[in-house]
């Protein structure tokens, strides 16, 4: 993205409107070890919720535990309620797959296909029995979203492993978008790119976050400041489960934090 006189995007206040994504008073397990303790939230849509917390707290397994990506590891286990619309998601009648098209992930590490450019956002689209007309258009835009067009449009057959790890990222955004999804999970998606491809990645989020629920895992305090609306403050009780501290608007987090421990991980104190 190029500089610009203009402000970049700020942090959308949430609506009013009835949680996209929900917890209610969730537990998980990997196998005996129980890594979340009685977490209860909301997500607002066409916002961005930052999980914030310590190291080994379980930030990331609770974002996994909104699309069932936790499932891929054995013998894990959910219980209490997670919501899409207000709809439970681990009922047996659940179509994976399709959940995971309505709820798109990006991951640490970009993680492109061995592929084409095209082809690594073709690929969502395609499986789900797009046709390829459909297929080109939906590429061309989704690369548009991801503010990535005008840098490929001319190599799209060229190997997606070639591009720099930040343009890399927003492939992976790319490929997300292409599914067109109801929200995004990001597992602190800038925290292998340098700061120029951070500032795209955050710009980018804010954009997004105008049409959809987008939750990021990060560490990173000024980023969360930076890009979120909502913040959750998870913690550690003394069994070594995740537990959630707090969860109010990110201007209060920072400046008038209600838990100690949020106070002292905000600080720098712990973490």
């Amino acid at each position: 993205m190029e500089e610009s006189a203009t402000q970049p995007p700020t942090a959308a206040t949430p609506s009013a409107t009835a949680a996209k994504l929900a917890m209610r008073h969730v537990d998980f397990h990997y196998g005996p070890f129980r890594a979340l303790k009685d977490i209860s939230l909301d997500i607002h849509d066409r916002a961005i919720t930052a999980i914030i917390g310590p190291s080994g707290c379980g930030k990331s397994t609770l974002l996994r535990t909104f699309n069932r990506m936790n499932e891929l590891i054995p013998r894990t286990r959910v219980t209490g309620d997670v919501l899409l619309d207000g709809t439970g998601i681990y009922g047996p009648d659940v179509d994976v797959a399709v959940l995971r098209k309505r709820i798109g992930m990006v991951f640490q590490r970009p993680n492109p296909f061995p592929a084409s450019i095209y082809d690594n956002v073709a690929i969502g689209p395609r499986r789900h029995g797009r046709k390829e007309p459909d297929v080109q258009e939906i590429v061309e835009r989704s690369l548009c979203r991801a503010a990535l067009w005008d840098e490929v449009k001319d190599g799209l057959k060229g190997p997606a492993l070639a591009l720099s790890a930040g343009q890399q990222q927003l492939l992976c955004i790319a490929r997300a978008l292409a599914v067109e999804p109801e929200a995004i999970l990001m597992d602190e998606p800038c925290s292998s790119l340098d700061p120029a491809a951070t500032l795209e990645v955050e710009e980018l989020m804010l954009e997004l976050a105008q049409e959809y629920a987008i939750v990021i895992v990060t560490h990173n305090m000024q980023q969360a400041a930076r890009v979120s609306s909502m913040s959750a403050c998870m913690m550690m009780d003394p069994d070594r489960a995740g537990v959630l501290a707090e969860y109010d608007a990110t201007s209060l987090i920072f400046t008038n934090p209600k838990d100690k421990r949020t106070e002292d991980y905000i600080s720098g104190r712990i973490g």
